[in-house]
């Protein structure tokens, strides 16, 4: 049988059991905790990583459309003012024949009305010299 001194040692040694117990689990308790926050921080940090690539890629292929729009503006501009070119070039050459064709007629009339007027002299000559 136990004696008193036994009992009180066994309780005793329960209690430095359980004493150590709390210190071992909150030991095990705070690692856990660090090694989730350090696992937290090292997730937020990867994520934030693959968040700038992403930006900084989605950046990228704005800038490329931008560029492609801007490039495209730009050959429809240039196409335009050479269609424009084009266009004002054939009217100038259009205007240029029809003031040629205006010229030939008033030549034309001019040569006709010399003409007549020729004709009209030759017979007033003619009628001078009858008289």
């Amino acid at each position: 049988m136990k004696t008193y001194d036994s009992f009180f040692e066994d309780i005793a040694q329960r209690r430095a059991d359980l004493a150590q117990r709390k210190k071992d689990q909150m030991a095990r308790f705070k690692q856990k905790t660090a090694q989730d926050a350090a696992d937290t921080d090292q997730l937020v940090a990867s994520n934030n990583e693959r968040i700038a690539a992403n930006q900084a890629e989605a950046d990228r292929k704005k800038q490329e459309a931008i560029e492609k729009r801007k490039a495209e503006q730009a050959a429809r501009e240039e196409e335009r003012a050479a269609r424009d070119e084009a266009e004002e070039a054939e009217r100038e050459e259009e205007e240029a024949m029809k003031d040629e064709k205006r010229q030939e007629l008033e030549n034309d009339r001019e040569e006709r009305r010399k003409a007549i007027e020729t004709k009209r002299m030759e017979k007033e000559r003619a009628q001078a010299k009858k008289d």
